[in-house]
């Protein structure tokens, strides 16, 4: 199996099995680990250099989580996503992002929507140099910004709560280079909304860009070219 963790280092605000846990939850919504994955417990635990028990306990906790199964015999196994995976991730963020962009649109200070700009125009440049992956950290960090300008604390970490879930989906559009055009020209819709400030457009716009990703995804999944 491969070292999924290097030099671990163990803060004293984090137990080792809260590590583990971050770490394997990382690999598995990353796509580093597939589903189907056997995890043996032994393995990870000699390769981080620390006792069996805590990878028991982070296993435990991503069973819980719905990311591993208990294999018949004994021992985990990455759990295998589904389009009704797809649909229930996509269902939550599209709830929780219109609702925060709404919220943005009311609060957000002329600075940050300076910053937003910038985002999308450096997306632009990067998307016109061939760049998908400057593209997509670009358009991670667009989303980011926006969300932390709807000043509640509470949504906003509930959105952080399913961003590794969100993260392999948004490599969907590396595939479809039309597809991460017409997101990009979705966020500069949003952003010209955001300064005639008007919420219920900028909520109407994430919700329409979110739901034609999800249909990406989908299509991606349909055609063989990603797994779920």
């Amino acid at each position: 199996m491969e070292n999924l963790f290097g030099a671990v280092k163990i803060g004293k605000r984090k137990s080792l099995r809260e590590v583990v846990y971050d770490s394997l939850k990382k690999s598995i919504l990353h796509g580093k680990l597939k589903g189907g994955q056997r995890l043996i417990e032994e393995t990870l635990a000699h390769q981080i250099g620390i006792s069996r028990t805590p990878v028991r306990e982070a296993f435990h906790k991503l069973e819980r989580d719905d990311l591993v199964s208990r294999l018949p015999k004994g021992g985990f196994a990455v759990r295998e996503f589904t389009k009704e995976d797809v649909e229930e991730i996509f269902g939550i963020r599209i709830a929780l992002e219109s609702y925060a962009a709404y919220l943005a649109a009311v609060h957000i200070p002329p600075d940050k929507i300076d910053a937003l700009e910038k985002k999308v125009s450096e997306s632009e440049s990067a998307l016109g140099k061939g760049d998908g992956e400057k593209a997509v950290q670009l358009y991670t960090e667009f989303h980011d910004l926006l969300y932390k300008s709807c000043k509640s604390k509470k949504l906003i970490e509930m959105i952080n709560n399913f961003r590794d879930y969100f993260y392999r989906y948004r490599l969907a559009l590396l595939h479809t280079p039309s597809g991460f055009k017409t997101s990009i020209s979705d966020h500069r819709q949003m952003l010209e909304a955001m300064k005639k400030r008007n919420p219920r457009l900028v909520e109407k716009l994430v919700r329409t860009h979110l739901e034609r990703g999800k249909e990406i995804v989908l299509k991606e999944i349909d055609e063989g070219r990603m797994v779920p």
